[in-house]
């Protein structure tokens, strides 16, 4: 019975041949991916070299992934380069979400890139993403653990590992979350009163955005991609079908979708909500002229004027205005009209409040989440598009007197 063949994708024993008085010859019998068995040979003045230069050359056979092949050999460096082919032309993913993709998928290449699949086992994937925690956080290092996940996921699916090793690493600890925070009614009263009476405030347009994130509980992207024609001021309800983002090198535009598919919907607005934008519509802004990026579902990226635009909430200039900005903007007011009762309150505040309000008077979980655009583990089996517009029940219970 003859020996049996080396295991595909392994080397056998080293053999060395002494040449000359400095030269030793280094061999070994490799079993390639094709079933093929080959030789491989280097040189060296003594024999510590030529095995360590052989045992290089074995190293670097394994290149980038030949015809789309990912093997136990292949560097993680060069599957990443695949799995980013594929990621950054995928349709359901947003232009933002690829940003933030790219640069946790960085973050791996550089701190693991040399290493081959083989070497990637449990120890090695914990190890790394407890150093990006310590050094950039938990948010961090739940997006650099997803995707280092995603790409152990492809090199299972050619074969090259057996098991996703990230699935078995430490869950990664945030720390005690805070319970959540609403305003009462009576804070919204005060609130609502002290921003409209802050000449800075007008002059930074805060109290319309206030007001009309506390009227709807929309997400702060979403409330400033809302465009003059989603909104039917007849029927009252509005269509969530865009959002403001920063890309990179592009600045901040629109982005025509939102920031999920459940983040789709179309809602009904409180009455003085929809009071608030029939005077933003109605209202002429300048620099009509000025050109606002606009982002498709797709990814493609074209101009449009301002004016034709028609945003609700456009930066003071007239373009897009920044989702960070705006954020800082309401914190700064709300700060200054009184820090010890709303120092605390961001505009997720907002959706908080929102929420509590519905949920104090009855509405069902998926009611609410409908209005919020919040995604629910039973929505997986729901066609969200099909939904028509959330409950105007809503409405009528986040309704405030003019």
């Amino acid at each position: 019975m003859g020996r049996p063949p080396l295991p595909v994708g392994t080397a056998g024993k080293i053999r060395f041949q002494k040449l000359g008085k400095q030269r030793v010859r280094a061999r070994v019998n490799v079993r390639d991916y094709d079933g093929e068995t080959r030789e491989v040979t280097r040189f060296g003045p003594t024999q510590t070299a030529a095995e360590r230069r052989l045992k290089e050359a074995l190293r670097d056979r394994s290149g980038p992934p030949a015809d789309g092949e990912i093997t136990a050999d292949t560097r993680l460096r060069d599957a990443s380069e695949m799995w980013w082919a594929e990621i950054k032309d995928a349709e359901n993913l947003s232009q933002q979400t690829k940003e933030i993709y790219e640069r946790a998928l960085a973050r791996v290449v550089k701190a693991l890139g040399g290493l081959l699949m083989r070497e990637l086992d449990v120890p090695t994937c914990d190890r790394f993403i407890k150093a990006v925690r310590k050094a950039h956080g938990p948010s961090a290092a739940k997006t650099t653990k997803s995707v280092l996940s995603l790409l152990l996921g492809l090199a299972v699916r050619h074969g090259a590992l057996d098991t996703n090793p990230v699935r078995e690493t430490a869950k990664i600890s945030t720390g005690r979350r805070a319970r959540p925070r609403a305003l009462t009614a009576a804070e919204e009263t005060a609130m609502l009163a002290k921003v409209s009476g802050d000449e800075l405030a007008r002059e930074a347009d805060v109290p319309d955005l206030v007001e009309f994130l506390d009227g709807t509980g929309m997400r702060i992207g979403e409330v400033l991609g809302v465009r003059a024609d989603v909104v039917d001021l007849e029927a009252g309800v509005l269509e969530v079908n865009a959002t403001a983002i920063r890309l990179k090198g592009k600045g901040t535009v629109l982005q025509l979708r939102p920031k999920s598919e459940a983040g789709w919907r179309i809602i009904a607005l409180p009455g003085h909500v929809v009071e608030l934008c029939r005077r933003r519509i109605a209202k002429v802004w300048p620099h009509g002229d000025r050109p606002i990026t606009m982002v498709t579902a797709d990814g493609m990226a074209y101009e449009q004027k301002a004016g034709e635009v028609g945003l609700l909430f456009p930066g003071l200039l007239g373009g897009v205005r920044n989702p960070s900005n705006a954020n800082r903007d309401v914190r700064e007011v709300l700060t200054r009209v009184d820090t010890e009762a709303f120092g605390w309150v961001t505009t997720h505040t907002f959706r908080k409040t929102v929420a509590t309000r519905l949920d104090d008077a009855g509405l069902s979980a998926r009611a609410i989440a409908d209005h919020l655009g919040h995604a629910k583990p039973s929505m997986t089996q729901d066609v969200y598009m099909g939904r028509n517009v959330a409950s105007a029940q809503a409405a009528e219970i986040l309704h405030r007197e003019a």
